[in-house]
């Protein structure tokens, strides 16, 4: 696994108006390669992918949040049971595994239902902020109103 300074990681996501301490921090692990293979994995296309692995049934949540590393990258992955996987990277090949923070996790349902309210687009991070109110829990709204 590729090791972050997780202090790091929150001081970053805290100047990044997020409230770190109350984010998961989670593995996201290789998926097995008869499963990587069913997936969308569009090249540098984290949020279609993960939402279109979600319509399909290859995960259970699209998950939205940031890829650890020495700067955190706000990406898109999917959880299927209590496990996180990447098919985007993963499918580029080279895959270790890595640490990600979580800002919100969507059903099918609700994922499909935000992205009916974002002209068609899959909710990213950008999109999560436009609803920052509906997101106190992992958005300090006090600090971006400065």
């Amino acid at each position: 696994m590729t090791e972050v300074n997780l202090d790091n990681v929150r001081q970053q996501l805290t100047a990044l108006s997020l409230k770190a301490d109350k984010m998961r921090i989670v593995t996201v692990s290789a998926m097995d390669e008869d499963v990587l293979e069913s997936c969308t994995s569009t090249e540098g296309e984290c949020f279609y992918n993960s939402y279109m692995n979600v319509i399909y049934g290859k995960g259970d949540r699209y998950v939205l949040g940031y890829r650890c590393d020495e700067e955190v990258v706000d990406h898109a992955i999917i959880r299927k049971g209590d496990k996180y996987y990447d098919p985007t990277l993963q499918a580029e090949g080279d895959f270790k595994e890595y640490q990600y923070a979580v800002m919100t996790e969507f059903t099918v349902f609700d994922m499909m239902k935000h992205a009916k309210s974002n002209k068609d687009f899959p909710p990213d991070v950008d999109y999560i902020f436009s609803k920052a109110n509906k997101f106190k829990n992992v958005i300090d709204v006090e600090r971006l109103k400065k």
